[in-house]
């Protein structure tokens, strides 16, 4: 099926404000005024961090979310537009405000997440079903995060399912520390591919090892591509039940800065593989060396490269 679309990514979208670095063993309050060495406003979520990892891979992407009408909402939508991305049906309503994260940033590569969510809060199941005709025109969508989508999680698994309908390939990130297995497991029979860190595995599976969380969510009805991202170690990726593949991390070519975006680099540089034709190894070696370029930047999304540059990574 020819598709207009390589990839839809869709759910949370931000405005980012990198502050750094602070002291954090000292309380904030202790001084009255701190010298800091940026505040630098960027764009996040997963919508923006997976979605300008994949056009710059060279994906057909789109984006679909929901922002204020206000210079938040303009100054994130127009830089989307500035990377390719497609946001026809990124909706910004009056009646809303665009969600905002401060990052909190030390010199030791750990932030603290101080998070507004705003429109991102208005998600629902009407910002799906009101455009399947978009999303069946994509090979994938990647949607995110679960644990942060209140409107939405206990319908989750309808949604999916009638994603699955059009034809388009089903993904789903989290954050949020991973939340519980509870609605997850429902949504798990209706993704064709679902990877959470080691972090938020262990909190949904209540277990310690790769393969016993991948157990668990197969047991749970998981049927797609499962895998577990390790950070520094890689990601051990199951296409199927009972095969593992462990794929270790990508060289990292500078000084890493921060590690905010590493997991929605890999996501979209994973998705951005398959859609490709690459096999489940190659497309999880590509989301490795994607999520290896995200670190050497300030944020999410400054050092993404392209995907000649980026594969030169594994050579």
């Amino acid at each position: 099926m020819t598709t207009e679309f390589d990839c839809i990514v869709a759910g949370i979208s931000c405005v980012d404000l990198l502050i750094g670095p602070l002291d954090f063993d000292r309380p904030l309050n202790q001084e009255g005024t701190w010298a800091l060495e940026t505040i630098t406003p960027t764009v996040g979520g997963n919508v923006s961090n997976s979605s300008i990892a994949l056009a710059r891979l060279g994906s057909r992407t789109g984006a679909l979310s929901l922002a204020g009408n206000d210079d938040w909402g303009e100054y994130l939508i127009s830089t989307l537009q500035r990377e390719g991305i497609d946001t026809s049906r990124f909706l910004q309503r009056d009646d809303l405000e665009t969600s905002a994260t401060a990052v909190l940033m030390n010199d030791r590569l750990e932030h603290i997440f101080a998070y507004k969510p705003g429109a991102n809060d208005a998600i629902d199941r009407t910002l799906f079903e009101n455009n399947l005709d978009y999303i069946g025109n994509s090979q994938y969508i990647l949607m995110g995060y679960y644990a942060l989508l209140p409107k939405l999680e206990p319908v989750l698994h309808e949604v999916l399912q009638g994603i699955q309908q059009t034809g388009c390939k089903t993904a789903l990130d989290c954050a949020g520390g991973g939340g519980k297995l509870t609605p997850l497991d429902a949504c798990l029979p209706y993704l064709d591919i679902y990877i959470p860190t080691e972090h938020e595995a262990r909190s949904q599976t209540e277990l310690s090892t790769p393969k016993e969380m991948i157990s668990k969510y197969r047991d749970a009805g998981a049927t797609g591509i499962i895998g577990i991202k390790l950070g520094e170690r890689g990601v051990v990726i199951s296409p199927v039940a009972g095969q593992y593949l462990e794929v270790p991390a990508a060289p990292v070519p500078d000084r890493i800065v921060n590690t905010t975006g590493a997991g929605d680099s890999f996501y979209g540089g994973f998705i951005s593989g398959l859609a490709r034709g690459l096999d489940v190894e190659s497309a999880a070696r590509l989301g490795t060396a994607t999520a290896s370029w995200c670190i050497t930047g300030l944020g999410a999304t400054e050092k993404l490269e392209n995907y000649e540059k980026t594969m030169k990574l594994l050579a």
